[in-house]
């Protein structure tokens, strides 16, 4: 059946109450009376927007992007690595990683903020990944990084380069700030855990050093951290 119509006239008549639709096709006319909330609902169905939200090129490893009116809030998972870590003056290059998660929100002008990451499950990540708690320092129990006032952290053009954030950051110096021996298992200071670890590989974390936080990779990127660390 052919549905397009050569003219449509709608006309009201107050006195009366009723609304007529007159449809033109072709010559012929038909008309049907219908309610004044049958024409309310047809105008709102007319003028509903089909909006699209284009997220452009996401960075490698993506696994969750979220748009809001004044920025995007991106996460991603790194696999286990290396890394060059820096704790006060000592560098301790390819130092080993686990796998972690990153959240960030990137405002209109590329500059990133609400930084969060947390340790994960080693393994393709899924909401329900199990997450560690962080064995090192300036990171709170929900995921807050502590970034410091003397890192200035760059600004994003794309999406897409978000992808090197996490590794800046991760090569930002180390201090003692927040730090706590209760979050690995053997309860070293800061010195003697990266000293025991820098010449394992990642995969060392599992067995020996994270110990879990109750919460998933779901919770992490709701900012949603429930749960406590398990004990020793």
């Amino acid at each position: 059946m052919n549905n397009l119509y050569d003219e449509i006239t709608i006309r009201i008549r107050p006195i009366e109450g009723t609304i007529r639709v007159e449809e033109h096709t072709g010559g012929v006319v038909s008309v049907k009376t219908i309610s004044p909330d049958g024409l309310l609902a047809c105008i709102a169905k007319g003028a509903k927007e089909s909006k699209a939200i284009r997220s452009g090129f996401l960075p490698g490893n993506c696994v969750s992007y979220d748009v809001s009116n004044r920025h995007k809030t991106v996460a991603l998972w790194i696999p286990p690595g290396h890394v060059d870590l820096t704790y006060h003056k000592t560098v301790y290059e390819r130092f080993p990683m686990p796998a972690m998660a990153f959240s960030f929100k990137l405002d209109a002008s590329g500059r990133t903020s609400g930084h969060r990451m947390a340790v994960i499950a080693d393994g393709a990540p899924a909401p329900g990944t199990q997450v560690y708690a962080y064995p090192f320092s300036n990171v709170s129990q929900n995921g807050d990084i502590c970034v410091g006032a003397a890192n200035s952290l760059p600004a994003y053009r794309g999406t897409r380069a978000l992808g090197t954030l996490p590794y800046h950051i991760l090569s930002l110096p180390n201090n003692d700030h927040g730090y706590s021996r209760s979050n690995n298992r053997m309860g070293l200071t800061y010195r003697d855990l990266l000293e025991h670890l820098r010449d394992k590989e990642p995969q060392y974390y599992y067995g020996h050093v994270l110990l879990p936080r109750g919460a998933t990779l779901q919770g992490f990127i709701d900012n949603n951290m429930g749960g406590k660390t398990n004990g020793r």
